[in-house]
């Protein structure tokens, strides 16, 4: 949540299609919820709200995507996290040679600080053959 230090005009944001200029005054509180801007379907389509890795394969958003945040405000752990996930991958890889689902039920979401799968992830790791 932001205060708005200045009277401030947003392009976009007002009128009943949100497609028109939005006056901002000062000291007035602005707030976003990134899991909403997630799931817009004017951004990602009619099945915004659905668990589809795939559509990454596609589209490269900018300011649409925000799991870190952006600009002066980027979250600081990013480029560790990012660094940390890629070497778990890696050395997943690295050690199995198949990952089998073990969990037929359907995607749900745990949001609180971050959104994650409610029911936990359920594999079968198949050792790599040395």
């Amino acid at each position: 949540m932001r205060q708005a230090a200045v009277d401030t005009v947003l392009p976009l944001g007002g009128g009943d299609d949100g497609k028109s200029p939005l006056y901002i005054p000062k000291g007035q509180l602005v707030d976003y919820v990134v899991w909403a801007v997630h799931r817009r379907k004017d951004l990602y389509g009619d099945d915004a709200e659905e668990f589809k890795p795939e559509r990454w394969e596609t589209i490269r958003p900018a300011w649409e995507y925000l799991p870190f945040n952006g600009g002066p405000r980027i979250c600081l752990g990013q480029q560790f996290a990012l660094t940390e996930a890629s070497y778990t991958i890696i050395r997943l890889l690295q050690e199995f040679e198949a990952i089998e689902n073990r969990d037929s039920s359907p995607w749900e979401e745990s949001l609180a600080l971050t959104c994650a799968i409610r029911q936990g992830t359920k594999v079968g790791l198949t050792p790599a053959r040395v």
